[in-house]
């Protein structure tokens, strides 16, 4: 099985990046820390443009055309660049709407009409999301939404955001607002008792964003160790700096393969693609949680500044390593699958 991208891949992967680094500057989005919405509805509407939140859906469902394994890697990128937005809820919300049937809302997503926020929840087996929604949620981006993804256990739905009386809590991450959301049996727009092969799909995404995390704060150390010099010397050649650059980099590209294998799995229907899902999205939060704290140390006294981007990924890998699932819930999950052949 090949991982290394395609020169096709490569191209998409090159127009994602480039976009994100020019309109998703972290220090320019640093203006909108602690509010409610951090969405930008003129971006959000270029994303939908470049065709992002259909990228792996079929033609014959409203999508790009293309799979998994590229969606994979438009999320890596996203958490790279630690971008914030209810990425993860929009892509599955229209795919979740388009094979329900419900295609005028699918439409709406991925023309960037419609914003998805992701509720799952607040306290787990304390809610339910077939045949009705009812309990009480966390919600990642509640205050631009115009609909809600419920993602309970393999069990998924869509609500109206209206249906939802939420509440802002406090947030680690400020760019990623959090609100605490009650739904009292309301019957979903779209959606279905069970949908395993979506809760698959969640699993590797949000597996490569983490993995995304781990890489672009293993390349920022890594430069940082070749610019900043200490005695007259880059401090990458002293020991200490050296083997954390390496160990960080070598995290990065365990979390990156076992992303791809697990989305290529997936794709080519392998009866052990749960187990690779799971292992991937328990090691790469791992790994992004580890390497965004070392890249604080790596940089010394301005690692630990508000001005420094380095916290981001501090905030972002902790935020991300406990949606729709926690590291222990997922390797709890590994336990529980027949062992790879």
């Amino acid at each position: 099985m090949d991982l290394l991208p395609t020169p096709e891949q490569e191209e998409i992967v090159t127009t994602v990046r480039s976009l994100l680094e020019r309109d998703f500057n972290l220090n320019t989005l640093a203006e909108r820390d602690g509010a409610d919405s951090v969405v930008d509805r003129s971006l959000w509407a270029k994303c939908a443009e470049l065709g992002w939140f259909g990228l792996g859906m079929d033609e014959s469902l409203g999508g790009v055309g293309y799979t998994l394994a590229e969606e994979a890697l438009l999320f890596t990128e996203i958490g790279a660049h630690a971008t914030p937005g209810p990425f993860l809820a929009t892509v599955l919300g229209a795919r979740l709407a388009a094979l329900s049937g419900a295609h005028d809302i699918a439409g709406a997503i991925l023309s960037g009409e419609s914003i998805v926020a992701l509720a799952e929840p607040h306290t787990p087996g304390a809610a339910s999301a077939s045949p009705t929604v009812s309990g009480t949620f966390r919600v990642t981006d509640h205050g631009s939404a115009d609909l809600i993804l419920v993602m309970v256990g393999t069990s998924s739905a869509l609500i109206n955001a209206s249906d939802m009386v939420a509440e802002p809590m406090a947030s680690i991450d400020l760019l990623v607002p959090i609100a605490v959301g009650t739904v009292s049996d309301v019957s979903p727009i779209a959606g279905f008792e069970e949908n395993p092969g979506l809760a698959l799909r969640a699993n590797i995404l949000v597996a490569a964003e983490l993995a995304g995390i781990a890489t672009a704060t293993a390349e920022q150390s890594t430069q940082y160790a070749k610019d900043r010099e200490q005695f007259g010397t880059p401090i990458g050649a002293f020991q200490a700096v050296k083997h954390r650059c390496a160990d960080m980099a070598v995290r990065a590209e365990a979390a990156n393969s076992l992303v791809r294998y697990g989305s290529l799995a997936v794709l080519e229907g392998l009866t052990d693609a749960n187990f690779h899902a799971h292992a991937a999205r328990s090691l790469a939060a791992t790994y992004a949680v580890t390497n965004s704290q070392i890249n604080v140390q790596n940089h010394g006294g301005i690692g630990f500044t508000w001005e420094h981007t380095a916290h981001r990924y501090v905030t972002r890998s902790r935020v991300r390593s406990q949606t729709l699932g926690t590291v222990q819930s997922h390797l709890q999950s590994l336990l529980d699958q027949p062992t790879p052949s």
